[in-house]
């Protein structure tokens, strides 16, 4: 028969074994926008926009596997997307050697194209959109957890279908993070 220790550790050990899986409370951020380029120029390319939709906002070192949940609204201008793959990373320093930089126009942001294949690391999730129509989504990865120890982020897009006119955006509102210990 085993002694109550025994019995006391065989509870406790997948207790402890799940601490790497504590959810924290969840935190409201704010929204952000996602400005689109023409896809006719950008076809197929991952296209990071030199805004940072994370500053300020921090992940302490301790915690991980962040998500991040909210909607996405596509504001439409006569494009038709309705598949994106979403990309986040700390910086954009060292993208000018590898990626095609395109400077903003009437006062765009620059934006930086880059191939796909290169950019695997940093993707957080795939949203599928219709204009004028907020859909839930869900983003997570280890470009997130990365970007918000760092306090900054920027957006990256991949049209996956349909295409994107410039100055198209996508809205991503009612934002909320939760990440474990």
């Amino acid at each position: 028969m085993p002694s109550r220790f025994t019995t006391t550790r065989l509870l406790l050990a997948p207790l402890l074994a799940a601490c790497g899986t504590i959810p924290t409370p969840t935190v409201s951020l704010p929204d952000a926008s996602v400005p689109l380029a023409n896809t006719f120029i950008t076809q197929g390319k991952v296209v990071y926009v030199d805004q940072d939709a994370l500053r300020g906002s921090s992940l302490p070192a301790a915690l991980q596997g962040l998500t991040i949940r909210g909607d996405a609204l596509y504001n439409a201008s006569g494009g038709n997307l309705s598949t994106v793959k979403l990309y986040v990373r700390p910086t954009l320093d060292g993208l000018d050697g590898r990626c095609t930089r395109v400077a903003g126009l009437l006062g765009a942001p620059t934006i930086y194209a880059c191939d796909p294949q290169d950019e695997t690391a940093q993707g957080i999730g795939t949203l599928t959109v219709k204009a004028g129509v907020a859909v839930p989504f869900t983003l997570s990865g280890a470009g997130l957890d990365t970007s918000a120890r760092s306090g900054h982020g920027y957006f990256g897009f991949q049209v996956l279908t349909g295409t994107a006119i410039q100055g198209e955006t996508v809205d991503l509102t009612k934002l909320k993070a939760q990440a474990r210990l």
